[in-house]
């Protein structure tokens, strides 16, 4: 026999008990392995447990938040339309007023103008009826004499 045939024995010895030593080492590691695996999965059965109730509410929240979101969204779109009727309103108040204040000072002008002509007409007829008086004093004067009043009947 060769040489051969011994190292390969002896290499097969070899590899054989290193993969019975693998074993040996992961027998233990698996053991392990599984054990974890066991605790995780009762861990992820407890989450699942306890979050069911977390995840109920806050869909229910979720729901009640968007159905909020919608009336406030409601309630919004009320307003706006309000403000826009308040400001069309009040633009054709302000228009109506403008409009009215035209006319008063429009009248306001023509009641000056007459007040103005009235004015003059009344001094016109003072200054008129001043000098009748004059002329009648004057004739007065002549007719009766310088020093003769007439009499006031009471």
């Amino acid at each position: 026999m060769g040489w051969v045939p011994v190292v390969t024995a002896i290499a097969t010895a070899v590899l054989a008990v290193m993969a019975l030593g693998f074993v040996a080492y992961a027998v233990p590691l698996l053991r392990q392995a599984s054990r974890t695996i066991a605790v995780l999965e009762r861990f992820l059965v407890s989450i699942e447990r306890d979050s069911r109730p977390l995840l109920e509410n806050a869909r229910s929240m979720v729901s009640e938040a968007n159905r909020m979101a919608l009336k406030l969204r409601s309630e919004i779109d009320g307003v706006v339309e309000t403000s826009q009727d308040i400001r069309t309103r009040v633009t054709n108040a302000v228009d109506a007023t403008e409009d009215r204040l035209l006319d008063l000072e429009a009248l306001l002008d023509v009641l000056q103008e007459e007040m103005e002509d009235t004015v003059l007409d009344v001094a016109a007829a003072l200054r008129t009826t001043r000098r009748g008086s004059a002329v009648l004093g004057a004739m007065k004067r002549v007719f009766l004499g310088p020093g003769k009043k007439r009499k006031r009947k009471r």
